[in-house]
């Protein structure tokens, strides 16, 4: 992985951290993040209105935008879900936690395969993400129990990470289908890719809020607001990455968000600093430096 890339999944794993956050801290999860997307789309509009003579379209482009924002789409509710029954830094850990899911996809379809250091990386963060709901090392209900993984919370948080897995690997093909264009049209392109996405995803939870009867409250829109402006930002630079970099190795590193978000979590929402979720950070960090060197 170029260190182009690890910086630019880096940035966003700091954004991607911070809306989750800010979609936990809210009065509800699902509401905040539609609302979030609501205003993505607002505030970003008039750029992509300029930018729309520079950008590429072909079929692979329009198709790839239409599968992955309905799979973002289907990932934000699943992980809004997820908050709404559990703890950030179990839940998001969980759902960010499946890159084998990514490998498998990409050895099915393309039969590449990550490097031996590459998946030792991928497995010690998945081994911390799931040492992570433990509040202490005992086959107790605080510690290893399987009512700390089976429960609502964590079933939506695998589903998130399903879709996690899916939207990656589309992505990865439209960054590959983006024809080899000047730098500025690349980057116009590819954020231009991320907005439709996203109204896409904006769709998917309009039509699930609308169902559930989700209320909006006011009193949230500042904090909306900022995640609106943080969600293009992030899935822009991963885009980016993913133009030059193998998607496994991508979607792996992102999991630095991990660690943000979990430690943050710790600290401010749930106050604890129990060991095994140190433990879980330090495996995932570990990881994380395994697959930037691979």
């Amino acid at each position: 992985m170029s260190w182009q890339g690890i910086l630019l999944v880096a940035l966003s794993a700091c954004c991607h951290a911070a809306w989750n956050l800010l979609s936990k801290a809210s009065n509800g999860p699902t509401a905040f993040s539609r609302q979030a997307l609501r205003w993505s789309a607002i505030c970003y509009a008039p750029l992509i209105l300029l930018i729309q003579p520079q950008v590429h379209y072909s079929p692979q482009y329009l198709i790839c935008i239409l599968a992955s924002g309905a799979a973002v789409g289907l990932f934000f509710f699943s992980l809004s879900k997820a908050y709404q029954y559990g703890n950030v830094s179990v839940a998001y850990p969980i759902a960010r936690s499946f890159p084998i899911l990514v490998v498998t996809w990409v050895a099915t379809l393309w039969g590449r395969f990550p490097s031996l250091y590459g998946l030792c990386g991928i497995l010690l963060i998945m081994t911390g993400c799931f040492v992570l709901p433990m509040n202490r090392f005992a086959f107790t209900a605080d510690g290893f129990a399987l009512r700390n993984y089976l429960n609502r919370s964590c079933v939506w948080a695998l589903l998130a990470a399903l879709f996690t897995s899916i939207f990656s690997v589309i992505d990865k093909t439209a960054a590959a289908g983006i024809p080899d264009l000047a730098v500025s049209q690349t980057l116009l392109t590819s954020i231009n890719y991320v907005y439709l996405q996203n109204i896409m995803a904006l769709i998917i939870m309009e039509l699930a809020c609308l169902k559930l009867k989700q209320p909006n409250p006011e009193e949230q829109r500042p904090k909306a607001i900022v995640a609106g402006l943080i969600f293009l930002a992030s899935y822009s630079l991963i885009l980016i990455a993913l133009i030059s970099d193998p998607v496994a190795y991508v979607v792996s590193f992102r999991q630095i968000s991990i660690v943000i978000a979990a430690a943050v979590s710790l600290i401010w929402l749930e106050k604890t600093r129990a060991l095994p979720r140190l433990v879980g950070i330090a495996l995932i960090f570990t990881g994380v430096i395994l697959i930037g060197g691979a």
